[in-house]
């Protein structure tokens, strides 16, 4: 649990460093520093005892002393210290769609803002449109967005709680007692938030489990400790259920605690009317009271007379009626992924070289990977110019001839300027393999201007992607005010691929919308919008959008080989589907 709790320290610093205006360098370094430390599988506190810990890419003099401090103290000076100048209550504002730690700060300097009540106070009051920068509208989408965090107050975005599940399972499965452990819950189901971490443990020896949990450093206080069921609070306020069954019961209890209980009820159902009654303890025969305990899922959806049905699908969507007919979708899986079509390097607001994306794509098993820095008017995040890119991409012509990993694609990310024009004029996008076009600016813009917009760069002839497509940010901002539905019908109607961005803040598109998309015709473009190497993991939040939208790989571009993509992409403009 080491590696997480310092991942969680870092991230708090560069929080609290950025309220405070600091460097922005400084503060990237420790938001990298917190993404290596919750991607590592090795156990940074054995790395500090034999001195390597320095020797990890990214973690300089600076971080490893501090790493070194956490592990041999609990704590980190320089944390407590931030904490000591900046109360929670204040940096509880940046949870606010809408508020960053700068905003933040200057609602506590210039309106006295202190926490989450002074905010709603402030915002009956009209008071916030008084600030610089700040007009109605502005003071109107934070008030919308104070109202979207409620929704998300008592629930966590995936990726955290599915980086604490797994750290947990590994411990797990390392005892002796232990034969079986699994992630089930909504986490199995990859819902986008959690509210709480589901485990399922087969075991002859709940004692010695159930004292194995609570003893856990992690672990803030002990909420019930039976035998077949231990819950724990971990700091931070995430509860952990975790349900303790014999191996012959595991597999039915596997089942139950993944949910959804839609999914569960309606299973319920239809098993009464074979004669039989599931629970979390087997599969009962009504008539002969024989207890059938199945030793796959398989093997228990058979028992029902039904096919296999993936945890992404239990949610009671059509997918008990499609298992019953055997018409279940073949979901895309990691294996069908043959390139990531959305990545940053270093040349716009990435951290990673392009040869360093390049071995980094291959060792994970992707063949492409399209370099989608930037356009120009984004100058925050460093975007090109025409000439920046034409340098960049003499760059990705020379790592390509020299056969170093996956192949480099030259593209861009252009925006869609406020009045639905392109930031790159039509001979700079003709040269680019691919071309993602989003929506940066003016996210609060009424449904029919955002939908213009929108419009104009689908029937584009040199646009190939539309990138998170609502802009959304889980918890933090909710999506912006368009027509789903228009948008993927003009996106079916044109050949432009709409994005399922992998990064676990935004999730966008939403497995709804990409099952709808899907259904219409359009195609999907699983990307991670990686910033740095270690976010192309970030697929795999990805695939769990796709699969839980019943997504099969024929609805995906990037499951294309590279020739038959590279002829599809170049389809585009004659209105025609590839």
């Amino acid at each position: 649990m080491i590696n997480l709790e310092i991942a969680a320290a870092f991230s708090e610093i560069a929080d609290l460093l950025e309220f405070k205006g600091e460097n922005p360098f400084k503060i990237r370094a420790y938001r990298r520093a917190a993404q290596l430390m919750e991607a590592m599988t090795t156990d940074v506190a054995s790395l500090v005892e034999t001195g390597e810990v320095s020797q990890l890419e990214g973690i300089g003099s600076a971080l490893a002393a501090k790493i070194t401090e956490y592990v041999h103290t609990g704590k980190i000076q320089a944390l407590d210290e931030l904490r000591q100048e900046i109360p929670s209550s204040l940096m509880e504002l940046t949870r606010v769609p809408g508020i960053g730690p700068r905003l933040a700060a200057r609602l506590f300097r210039e309106l006295g803002i202190r926490d989450l009540a002074g905010l709603e106070e402030a915002l009956a009051q009209q008071r916030l449109r008084g600030l610089k920068g700040i007009g109605p509208k502005t003071e109107a989408s934070i008030a919308l967005g104070l109202k979207e965090m409620a929704g998300y107050r008592d629930r966590r975005p995936l990726h955290e709680a599915l980086s604490l599940a797994n750290e947990l399972l590994r411990g797990l499965r390392s005892l002796p007692e232990v034969s079986r452990a699994e992630i089930a819950g909504s986490i199995r189901r990859r819902r986008e938030t959690v509210g709480d971490v589901d485990i399922v443990v087969a075991t002859e020896d709940p004692g010695s489990v159930r004292q194995y949990l609570t003893r856990l450093t992690m672990v803030e206080r002990v909420l019930a400790g039976g035998d077949t069921k231990v819950s724990v609070m971990l700091h931070g306020g995430l509860q952990v259920d975790v349900r303790l069954v014999t191996p012959t019961a595991f597999i039915s209890a596997l089942h139950h605690f993944t949910g959804s209980q839609a999914h569960n009820v309606a299973l319920r159902s239809l098993a009464l009317e074979k004669g039989l009654s599931i629970s979390e303890y087997g599969i009962l025969c009504q008539e002969t009271r024989e207890r059938l305990e199945p030793a796959s899922e398989e093997e228990f959806y058979a028992m029902l007379g039904l096919t296999y049905i993936p945890p992404e699908l239990r949610e009671d969507t059509g997918e008990i009626q499609a298992a019953s007919k055997g018409r279940l979708p073949r979901l895309v899986s990691r294996g069908d992924i043959m390139g990531d079509l959305h990545v940053h390097s270093d040349w716009s607001d990435g951290v990673a070289t392009l040869e360093e994306i390049a071995r980094s794509a291959a060792q994970r098993g992707l063949r492409y990977v399209a370099i989608c820095d930037h356009s120009q008017s984004l100058g925050i995040a460093g975007g090109l110019t025409p000439e920046q890119l034409d340098a960049r991409d003499a760059e990705i012509a020379r790592i390509n001839d020299r056969g170093i990993g996956a192949r480099l694609l030259p593209g861009v990310e252009v925006d869609i300027l406020s009045d639905g024009s392109l930031d790159l004029p039509d001979e700079v996008l003709r040269k680019r393999t691919v071309v993602i076009a989003s929506l940066h600016s003016g996210l609060r813009q009424e449904r029919a201007q955002l939908m213009q917009r929108l419009k104009a760069a689908m029937e584009h002839p040199y646009v190939h992607i539309i990138g998170h497509p609502t802009g959304r940010l889980l918890g933090r901002r909710g999506p912006s005010d368009i027509d789903v539905d228009e948008l993927i019908r003009i996106a079916a109607a044109t050949g432009t691929a709409l994005e399922i961005n992998a990064s676990p803040d935004r999730l966008d598109l939403s497995a709804e919308q990409a099952r709808q998309a899907a259904a219409a015709g359009a195609f999907l473009a699983i990307n991670t919008d990686a910033h740095d190497v270690s976010e192309l993991d970030y697929l795999d939040y990805g695939l769990g959008v796709a699969r839980r939208g019943w997504l099969e790989p024929d609805s995906v571009l990037n499951t294309r080989a590279l020739d038959d993509l590279l002829e599809q992409l170049a389809q585009k403009g004659d209105g025609q589907r590839g």
